[in-house]
């Protein structure tokens, strides 16, 4: 059987940035080895000279997403990299099975997954409050498997990816009309900087 994506389960809001994950397969939750979001956001550790060659290389791959009509914008001292897609572009309601549209919105994101070692990529599953906690992890974890299973097939390193079930823990809005459903319904991406880029910058004269 094909090895699935790491998807890891949250406890506390995205927004604090100290969520307890579990590493899971991509049907059960495994409790014993927690970690933290926080720490997965970190980067590489750079020399004061390095961090200027970074912000402007991530401003680069910021500027390139833009263009590519994604929602970006650059967090951590300007390292990382966090793109933002209304879930209704990729699936249907209740589906978990990507839609044809989404082709637009991953497609850009395709060159961060397919070099091991030089970014680390988060996918945060965001849902509304509709169903049971039970129905909305599940839902969260099947559709973040059919990202998976999008990048798999276009040629990703599944070791660099991890997926994060969020359901209804950060919503960005009330829940209480249909139009801010569908407003908390969305991906979160977050692009960061591995090794490899960071060696590469460290070569470069």
């Amino acid at each position: 059987m094909k090895s699935r994506l790491k998807i890891c389960s949250i406890s506390v809001c995205l927004s604090a940035l100290l969520a307890t994950t579990q590493p899971i397969s991509a049907q059960v939750v495994d409790t014993d080895e927690p970690e933290t979001f926080d720490i997965e956001l970190n980067t590489p550790t750079v020399t004061p000279k390095q961090v200027g060659a970074l912000r402007n290389a991530m401003s680069n791959y910021e500027q390139s997403l833009i263009d590519q009509g994604l929602t970006v914008e650059l967090i951590r001292d300007d390292q990382v990299l966090s793109i933002t897609v209304e879930l209704d572009l990729l699936f249907a309601p209740n589906s978990t099975t990507l839609l044809a549209t989404a082709e637009d919105e991953l497609r850009p994101l395709l060159e961060y997954t397919r070099h091991y070692g030089k970014f680390k990529i988060l996918l945060a599953m965001h849902s509304d409050n509709t169903g049971s906690d039970k129905y909305k992890e599940w839902l969260c974890i099947e559709r973040i498997n059919s990202l998976y299973d999008y990048f798999d097939r276009h040629g990703s390193t599944p070791a660099m990816v991890y997926g994060y079930p969020m359901t209804d823990t950060q919503p960005l809005v009330n829940n209480n009309t249909r139009s801010n459903r569908a407003m908390n319904r969305r991906l979160e991406v977050y692009i960061v900087p591995g090794p490899e880029l960071i060696n590469n910058l460290k070569n470069k004269k």
